[in-house]
């Protein structure tokens, strides 16, 4: 376990919770270590969720199923991510989401009535920990909205450009890496992957970036922003 808890002493949801505290955190929570193949489901979209996850190693698709069958990647999670956090505290148990593994993998779980029931040892960290996911919640707001500022752009080089651009703040570099594959991108930007090839090109040939692989370079970070507004 303590190599579990130097992967997740620094998630926010143990943000002024020391690593003895995180110990006694597990150990209320009865928390446990699940493993999952490549493409197995974790849970599907309807299912009734009691726990939330936290990645500790390999990737996790969250993605949503429209009635017509089309999928859409909402987000990857990456190791230290959270899954499930958003219906800790809502009246409704039934994800939205399906989520499925991306390569083999693994996450703690972590029932939700560790932060509805004080412990008998009556844990010191108990409120600091509903805290630190209040928190987490409002920051998935924020999350959500950014999604949506990118989906509202007319054109699909403005879904890229402001995409982009979010890449380019939370790395606060011009050159950085995109975290989702090009399929996952463009089911994300929800067009279809070979119009995202495409369009990557296109600004590739007019100068406003540089792509290699998953690298990309803003070499005129002016134009990407008039693309964006």
């Amino acid at each position: 376990m303590n190599e579990i808890i130097k992967v997740i002493k620094n998630n926010q949801l143990f943000d002024n919770i020391s690593e003895d505290e995180i110990k006694q955190v597990l150990k209320c929570a009865k928390a446990q270590i699940a493993e999952y193949k490549d493409n197995q489901v974790v849970f599907q979209k309807d299912d009734t969720i009691k726990k939330l996850g936290i990645v500790i190693e390999g990737q996790f698709n969250l993605i949503s199923q429209k009635y017509n069958g089309t999928r859409v990647i909402v987000t990857t999670l990456e190791q230290n991510d959270l899954f499930g956090e958003a219906l800790a505290f809502s009246s409704s148990k039934e994800t939205p989401y399906d989520l499925v593994s991306l390569g083999n993998s693994k996450a703690l779980i972590l029932p939700y009535n560790i932060f509805f029931a004080m412990c008998r040892e009556v844990c010191g960290f108990h409120k600091t920990l509903i805290n630190n996911m209040l928190a987490i919640l409002s920051d998935k707001i924020v999350m959500l909205n950014n999604k949506m500022h990118i989906l509202n752009a007319e054109t699909l080089k403005g879904r890229i450009a402001v995409y982009l651009l979010t890449l380019y703040k939370k790395n606060n570099s011009l050159i950085f890496d995109m975290p989702m594959k090009r399929q996952e991108l463009a089911d994300f930007l929800n067009v279809k992957r070979p119009s995202l090839s495409r369009e990557l090109s296109n600004m590739q040939q007019d100068e406003i970036i540089e792509v290699y692989r998953s690298t990309v370079k803003i070499t005129d970070l002016e134009k990407l922003k008039e693309i964006a507004d």
